[in-house]
């Protein structure tokens, strides 16, 4: 995925008092930060900061509340507050955090082929259109896309990581593994589309257990032999240190706490990582069908970027 810059930047001071704190709390959204919005101005957040060494003392990690108001009229009612404006601490906090992090990004994807070269992808993914072509203009709009990397880390004595790419559709709370193949020649520009959006139809809340549950599935569909493969190590050496213990007669509560050491050393665990995360709005390209004899009109979805088509004999990728 090829980034663009947009032109003359995308300036925060431009933006509302509603609209920095829609940024704020998708940002705690997808960090995993706990907060509370206490009502229309005061948000309550835990983050975790870093506290700088000082002399012999090393960095460390530390939670803190954050007492986060948006209005400087908030701030007045609320003491203490943090006001969070353009140009304020907090705000380029959040910012670099996430420019540090590489944790979220919004992109959105432009479509400026001609309808001679959609008609002639299109034949290709769907040949039974053909007979209708030249197809009425169609409507440009966006469909929104979760993409979520993530880390699977499969641990027993060894370790082996796999990084899964995972899109949810969430018009329709689709996945498709795999799916920043489909991106990487594609260039995105920073920020929403110019055109329509199509109304999602789940939240962030509800498309992270929808992940989840995915990558439940693909990990019990892998493979098992690494799991058995470390059920015999681990029989070996707990053999081992079986014997070892019976021929010199020592103590067995010793034995005993080195046999749970040796089963928490072997023991299969999978460890799941959010790496980043991205909303991408991607072209999509609605075309409303004639009636053809008995038929009656069609809606046609086509998504260049994802060579699919959804509405008449579709092509998956």
């Amino acid at each position: 995925m090829r980034t663009k810059k947009a032109n003359g930047g995308d300036s925060v001071a431009t933006h509302s008092p509603e609209e920095i704190k829609d940024f704020i709390i998708e940002t705690l959204r997808v960090s995993g930060a706990s907060y509370r919005q206490v009502d229309d101005d005061l948000l309550i957040a835990e983050v975790t900061v870093e506290i700088p060494p000082m002399f012999f003392t090393p960095a460390r990690l530390e939670k803190q509340t954050l007492n986060l108001v948006f209005t400087p009229e908030a701030s007045a009612n609320y003491p203490g507050s943090e006001l969070v404006i353009p140009g304020s601490f907090r705000l380029s906090w959040f910012i670099d955090g996430l420019k540090e992090r590489g944790n979220y990004t919004l992109h959105s994807f432009k479509y400026e082929r001609t309808p001679a070269e959609t008609e002639a992808a299109l034949g290709q993914l769907c040949p039974e259109l053909k007979r209708l072509f030249p197809l009425p203009a169609p409507t440009v709009q966006a469909r929104p896309y979760l993409l979520a990397h993530y880390t699977l880390s499969y641990q027993t004595d060894e370790l082996h990581e796999e990084l899964v790419s995972l899109g949810l559709d969430m018009t329709s709370g689709t996945i498709t593994p795999d799916f920043l193949r489909f991106l990487n020649e594609a260039e995105a520009v920073p920020g929403v589309p110019a055109t329509a959006v199509e109304k999602p139809g789940c939240s962030l809340e509800e498309a992270f257990p929808l992940l989840h549950r995915y990558l439940e599935k693909l990990v019990a569909t892998k493979d098992r032999r690494w799991v058995d493969d470390a059920r015999t190590r681990y029989e070996e050496e707990l053999a081992c240190l079986y014997q070892y213990y019976q021929e010199d007669r020592r103590d067995f509560a010793d034995f005993q706490n080195r046999a749970l050491d040796l089963y928490d050393k072997f023991r299969p665990r999978v460890l799941v990582r959010l790496v980043n995360v991205g909303l991408l709005y991607l072209p999509e390209l609605v075309y409303t069908l004639p009636a053809t004899g008995r038929k009656r009109k069609t809606v046609l979805r086509y998504l260049p970027l994802l060579a699919k088509v959804e509405g008449a004999g579709s092509s998956a990728p």
